[in-house]
């Protein structure tokens, strides 16, 4: 239990005071404020919760608490059983052996020969492949020279994949009554085995089964390739702490720690209820915990030394915080407890929030733009590190107003980019070398049966090595958190032996062969490259960039403009998004986007032209020099592993889990349920040739002469009209002219091709088009309903797409509860789920459906 202080202070020790701030949330010019130790509360305070614009989002009343602990055991050499819990999955190939002798160091120390510490060691990798390699072993037997149970350690060799909750469930059946247990998992990667989903909710259900008993669970997060954010909910949930071990040294202190809580006297578990508050924080800066919760607090694994204090916090509306008589704090402990207790929940916007509105101006410049895994477990660690260490907050730039980073977002600065494409140049040796690989290694070639590889007999080489190459253009991705950068470089063909090249193949000239290079500036919310060599050729473009800060010449901001100048643009500086304001509105969208995909995909499928007429000659002489029929360059390519299981296991390869977002509503679950043009038509209408038969297997790009009539098609009784077939049904009863509605004419209008919708029009009363007239007027409708459909997905969709393709999760400002594919199709029968799609998560928005997918992604890894 907890109960309030009253001036004095929670912890055991009290730290030194902290001076008292004056600090005012007032807007202006920010001016540094008195900043000395990190202040602990020692009575009840306020504080406003601004968003990362400075504006007021939340206001709450804090109250510190103590805890009520019962005795500690007298006898410090009560059992405890020290459960190690390790990863063996192939990722783990170049770090399992320093994390062997970390081990073995670990459980011979002599100062543990008097400690009555019983250890199990568990080891997993892929699914149903987790071994419990010694169990409730008294350490003084592990400590015996050449101990069969330090051979185990030794023994223990990378497999496969990751399943975590496989070792977790099974040292959670390890647990006794009557002592105190300390699970400690360590992993270097994602818990996606079988799917990350599940992994996720198995973990989190293992830790909640686990309250009320003695236990903690600490989780170690090995290098930059691990999921923290789960780790850290783990550990959250199961009253522990998560380290991001960057190195050996990390593990090695974090098992210390924890084995030495093991072998000292320690209080039982604690429960703190969270009475008529909203929210609260566990703080102990002698154990390194600081654990938060909407809900009931679970302590346990507290030595009798160790300080400890919980925060309770109470959301106050705005006149009744102004009423309120307590002191404003906001740069305090438990402020800064409020952001961390978020932050290992999962509350990414609301903990960034909290860290802004502290003022702390060092932290706020750091993290502000954390999104990504590793940015998250840098921000965790540098708010634990101030947390244990107060005196540390006199060394930061502490301000008297939120800290507003006002540089551009990077997905504005894209579009900015984007709509200047001719006005500036790429450095490409520039960016080859800063540029970070995000994918599967690929070879040229053919994979042999004997597992050789058999090299292409072509290759290209470039035409000019030009320095500076435009950018043909910006991809943002509609599904995840990517954005794609496209460069194109005119090349020929010339032997791999060497030789003369190929300038002609069956009498197709080769003059005009480009390669295309995608680069992923932005992969899965991550930055890949941290600036960009230009040149600009147009000083209006300069002038914009330079007035946003983004431009350098030799690390000072660009003040002078001149087109031989090569300029620097940062984008490791900007936030990836801007910050959310207010409500995310998606009411309509959907239905907007499905109707302008509907038309944009007629009008393509009208527009589909056939190529120049081949010989079947000419195209297989052009496949043997690996060129398509429109000459593009397609040399065949192969893994660079015969087998990917052996690759996981030796960690040449590694997976990841990147996001899927899709967007849809309650009878539609996205936008890929939509059927093609000519799929639907074949689906729904008869088209009656001029001879008054059926035209089998119709295609609009035939019936451009308007010499067919329509008409609907008599449906079996096994067709089922879904609500896809009523959405598209409308919009081609129009076009078509069949069932004159006005939907078609009016979206049409809308986006501006007005060409169309005059031809539409006329159709309804029976006039056909002239041919060339149609096909003008559908090409310039369909650029423009793109255009609507790029700008409606950039206006409210792209930031919101970005923060859950890079954290998996809705921003804070979405108030939905995530559903299963099973709760969301029992409230709406007529979405249809396909196998891969019940194993997302789901979120209900207004009118709109939220789908998030986790996937599995492989990439390469240089091993060490």
């Amino acid at each position: 239990m907890a109960k309030s202080t009253t001036g004095k202070t929670a912890a055991a020790k009290k730290p030194a005071a902290a001076k008292k701030s004056t600090k005012k949330a007032t807007p202006g010019v920010p001016a540094l404020a008195p900043a000395g130790e990190l202040a602990r509360l020692s009575g009840p305070s306020k504080f406003t919760l601004f968003n990362l614009l400075g504006q007021p989002r939340g206001y709450y009343l804090v109250e510190p608490h103590e805890l009520d602990r019962g005795e500690a055991p007298g006898d410090a050499k009560s059992v405890a059983h020290s459960v190690i819990v390790v990863d063996r999955s192939g990722s783990m190939y170049s770090a399992l052996a320093e994390t062997k002798e970390t081990l073995l160091k670990i459980l011979t120390l002599d100062e543990y020969a008097q400690y009555n510490l019983l250890v199990t060691l568990i080891s997993y990798s892929s699914q149903g492949d987790v071994a419990c390699h010694f169990e409730r072993v008294p350490i003084r037997e592990i400590m015996k020279k050449d101990s069969r149970y330090q051979k185990d350690i030794k023994s223990i060799q990378t497999s496969c994949a990751t399943c975590i909750s496989q070792g977790l469930k099974l040292a959670s059946e390890k647990v006794k009554a009557g002592e105190l247990t300390a699970i400690t998992i360590h992993t270097d990667g994602y818990a996606n085995d079988p799917s990350s989903t599940s992994e996720a909710a198995t973990l989190l259900k293992l830790c909640d089964d686990m309250k009320g008993k003695d236990v903690f669970v600490n989780t170690l997060a090995y290098g930059d390739y691990t999921d923290f954010r789960l780790l850290s909910r783990i550990a959250n949930a199961g009253s522990g702490s998560c380290v991001k071990a960057g190195n050996i040294g990390a593990v090695y202190a974090s098992l210390y720690n924890s084995t030495k809580t093991l072998g000292s006297s320690v209080t039982p578990p604690i429960e703190v209820p969270l009475g008529g508050y909203d929210y609260q924080v566990f703080v102990s800066r002698g154990a390194g915990r600081v654990n938060g919760t909407a809900g009931p607090l679970s302590i346990r694994g507290l030595k009798a030394e160790d300080d400890a204090i919980v925060y309770k916090y109470k959301k106050l509306t705005k006149a009744e915080y102004d009423k309120s008589a307590a002191p404003v704090e906001q740069t305090s402990e438990a402020v800064f407890a409020f952001a961390k207790g978020h932050l290992a929940e999962g509350g990414l916007n609301t903990a960034k929030y909290a860290l802004g509105s502290t003022f702390d101006a060092t932290l706020v410049g750091v993290h502000a733009r954390a999104l990504t895994n590793n940015q998250v477990a840098a921000l965790s660690q540098d708010l634990d590190t101030l947390l244990a260490d107060p005196a540390q907050l006199g060394t930061h730039a502490v301000l008297d107003q939120v800290p507003v980073n006002k540089k551009i977002p990077f997905l504005t600065l894209v579009n900015l980019l984007d709509a200047n494409r001719g006005n500036f140049v790429i450095n490409r040796e520039a960016l080859t070398a800063v540029y970070v690989r995000r994918g599967l290694k690929r070879l040229q070639g053919v994979r042999n049966d004997d597992g050789t590889v058999t090299e292409p007999w072509l290759k290209t080489e470039f035409v000019s090595e030009d320095k500076y190459i435009p950018i043909s253009s910006f991809d943002v991705n509609r599904n995840t958190s990517t954005m794609n950068m496209l460069l194109t470089r005119k090349v020929r063909l010339v032997p791999t032996a060497g030789g003369a090249p190929i300038t002609e193949v069956a009498g197709i000239k080769l003059d005009n062969l480009s390669t295309f290079n995608n680069y992923t500036l932005v992969g899965d919310g991550e930055l890949t490259v941290p600036y960009l060599r230009i040149k600009i050729s147009d000083k209006s473009l300069f002038d914009k960039l330079a007035n946003e800060g983004v431009l350098e010449v030799d690390g000072q901001p660009a003040g002078k403009y001149s087109a031989d100048q090569e300029y620097t643009l940062r984008l490791d500086q900007l936030p990836v998004v801007p910050p959310f304001e207010g409500a995310v509105e998606l009411d309509g969208v959907f239905d907007e986007l499905a109707r302008l995909k509907v038309l944009s995909s007629l009008c393509a499928a009208h527009l589909k032209e056939a190529s120049d007429e081949l010989s079947a000659e000419q195209v297989e002489e052009l496949k043997k020099h690996y060129l398509s029929k429109s000459l593009f360059l397609s040399f065949p390519t192969t893994n660079p592993y015969v087998k990917l299981e052996d690759a996981l296991a030796d960690g040449s390869v590694d997976t990841r889990t990147s996001y899927k977002i899709d967007i849809g509503n309650k009878s539609i679950l996205n936008l890929s349920k939509l059927h093609s043009a000519n799929k639907f038509l074949d689906r729904m209408y008869e088209v009656i040739g001029a001879d008054g038969k059926p035209v089998d297997k119709p295609a609009f790009e035939d019936v451009l002469d308007g010499t067919v009539t329509y008409k609907h098609k008599t449906l079996s009784a096994r067709t089922k009209v879904t609500k896809v077939d009523d959405l598209m049904k409308a919009l081609f009863d129009d076009f078509l002219g069949l069932r004159p509605n006005g939907e078609t004419v009016k979206l049409l209008a809308g986006v501006g091709a007005e060409k169309l919708a005059a031809i539409v029009k006329g159709r309804a009363s029976g006039k056909q088009p002239d041919r060339k007239e149609f096909v003008e007027a559908l090409a310039d409708a369909r650029k423009k309903l793109d255009a609507r459909s790029d700008a409606l997905f950039a206006d409210k969709l792209s930031a919101l797409v970005f923060y859950v393709g890079a954290t998996g999760l809705l921003p804070d400002e979405v108030e939905a509860k995530a559903q299963s594919a099973d709760a969301l199709a029992a409230k709406y029968p007529e979405l249809a789920f396909s196998k891969d799609e019940k194993e997302g998560t789901f979120f209900e928005v207004g009118d709109t459906i939220l789908s998030v997918y986790a996937k599995t992604e492989y990439f390469s890894r240089d091993k060490e």
